[in-house]
């Protein structure tokens, strides 16, 4: 089958050595002829501006240069207006590609019931691991990445979840646009997340195509962790009071699953209380 023609994404701050590699990867698994790269440097001072200029004649690359540093949220907006295809996929500077990763997310976009947007398995590049496969909310409505340091991400080729990373992640340009995009109050942390609850809010579902596995470097970017707190505090505020309501779904069978194979690492309060969700069915 064709692959649909894509808008890849790839917002850049710094870490030249590791854009390179990650443009290399995806050249070598991605015909990118085909399709289009858009490239947002985003106020970089290590030489990616030079490097971006000498991609910027193909006909098939497009690149902004920001003035001034936008953040994540807001370059990939500015990305998605010059996108000339209408499915975009999201990718972090950080990763590394190889086999083929691409078909099953857009099989997946394509025919998973009401998909809004759809993720992968990512594992990570120093350890080899499973770093996300999903995202999944805790008590507190807080996220974070399911079979995160497993060996080996779920069975099967697809499975659904409350969220997924947009540091690989696929999405109808329609869709994006329909709910208003990136939340450009963010910064740097949390607008993929909130983006799943806005498409979950509209009735769309999230996925993670498990056939499509890439290696992820995890959080080069400088500032990556800066402003946790902040963007924490304003998912709260947004969306704490839908997501906590998944987190006492997802959470207990998610913590057993964590310390399944170490359960002497288990904190008894936890433990305990998450047995009691499990018994009372509120998970």
């Amino acid at each position: 089958m064709p692959v649909p023609s894509v808008t890849f994404i790839s917002s850049l701050h710094n870490c030249l050595p590791h854009t390179r590699a990650m443009l290399s990867s995806l050249a070598a698994t991605v015909d990118l002829a085909n399709h289009q790269l858009v490239l947002v440097d985003d106020a970089s001072s290590d030489g990616t501006p030079d490097f971006l200029q000498t991609l910027a004649q193909r006909p098939e690359i497009t690149v902004i240069e920001n003035a001034e540093n936008r953040g994540f949220a807001a370059s990939n907006n500015i990305a998605v207006a010059a996108a000339r295809h209408p499915i975009l996929l999201f990718i972090n500077n950080d990763l590394e590609f190889s086999g083929s990763w691409l078909p099953p997310m857009l099989d997946a976009l394509k025919n998973a019931p009401k998909a809004g947007a759809v993720g992968n398995v990512q594992r990570n590049f120093a350890t080899g691991l499973v770093d996300h496969a999903g995202i999944f909310f805790d008590l507190d409505g807080l996220p974070t990445h399911a079979h995160k340091n497993r060996r080996n991400p779920p069975s099967g080729t697809l499975i659904q979840r409350n969220a997924v990373t947009a540091a690989c992640m696929a999405i109808e340009k329609e869709i994006f646009l329909g709910v208003g995009g990136f939340d450009e109050t963010y910064r740097n942390g949390c607008e993929d997340v909130d983006l799943c609850m806005k498409l979950k809010g509209e009735g769309y579902h999230l996925y993670v195509a498990l056939e499509s596995i890439v290696r992820h470097h995890i959080s080069v970017s400088p500032g990556r962790n800066k402003y946790n707190d902040y963007n924490t505090q304003i998912f709260r505020k947004k969306w704490a009071k839908q997501s906590s309501k998944y987190g006492q779904q997802e959470w207990p069978k998610e913590y057993y699953r964590r310390y399944a194979r170490y359960w002497w690492r288990m904190n008894p309060r936890l433990a305990a209380k998450a047995l009691v969700l499990l018994a009372t069915g509120r998970s």
